[in-house]
């Protein structure tokens, strides 16, 4: 399994792992078994990020959502 993507991403999944390892296990689990591959979580500051798994590549994106 991969991750790549927003440094600031990484870095709150980072701090999710240390602090909220159930969270982040849930977090996985929902981009792996969505319809759209995606699960959406926000950082510390309230900064909003998606989640991308990828099903061929077994490998997970970190992007920023634009929406706000």
């Amino acid at each position: 399994m991969k991750l790549n993507g927003d440094k600031s991403g990484m870095e709150e999944l980072k701090y999710i792992k240390e602090n909220k390892l159930f969270y982040l296990k849930f977090i996985l689990k929902e981009a792996q078994t969505n319809t759209d591959h995606r699960a959406s979580f926000r950082g510390r500051n309230m900064g909003k990020f998606i989640l991308e798994y990828n099903v061929q590549k077994d490998e997970f994106t970190i992007l920023r959502d634009s929406s706000e």
